[in-house]
């Protein structure tokens, strides 16, 4: 039963195959469990880890250069996880708040008259998170819901 049971379930962390600023790289999705920095990680698994640390941060900038334009393209922010505690993983972190702007401006577009909120620059500190999750009230239409618990709105 458990062989089955496994067999049919998918990975529970997806990853893929993927080039990036010229390496071939597997790369991993989960979540960061960080209260204070909720996000999407990007971990980039390398097959072997070079010997020379300087090495490892050369390839870490330039899969952060890589990734900072892809993103920016996008209108979303992606950051250096330096707090990465595994030695064959550079890991980036997709913040909740740039997910959260990104599927309401995206997805949710056509639901909303407002202008979509712009997520606020790293110089100016953003909005505090709530201290609670909150249901919607009913009153409350999802795209408020969405971008309050993103801590984009209060």
């Amino acid at each position: 039963m458990k062989a089955t049971l496994k067999e049919a379930l998918p990975a529970m962390i997806p990853e893929y195959p993927v080039e990036i600023a010229g390496h071939h790289l597997k790369l991993r999705f989960d979540v960061n469990i960080n209260k204070t920095k909720k996000g999407v990680k990007l971990q980039f698994v390398l097959e072997e880890v070079p010997k020379d640390p300087r090495q490892l941060q050369l390839m870490a900038n330039e899969i952060g250069t890589e990734l900072q334009e892809k993103f920016a393209a996008a209108g979303m922010q992606i950051v250096y996880d330096v707090e990465n505690p595994y030695k064959n993983v550079i890991g980036f972190l997709l913040p909740l708040p740039s997910l959260a702007n990104y599927i309401i401006t995206k997805v949710f577009k056509g639901q909303s008259q407002e202008e979509p909120t712009e997520l606020p620059s790293t110089e100016e500190p953003a909005q505090e998170l709530p201290a609670t999750e909150l249901p919607p009230a009913e009153e409350e239409p999802m795209k408020e819901w969405i971008m309050r618990m993103a801590g984009l709105k209060k």
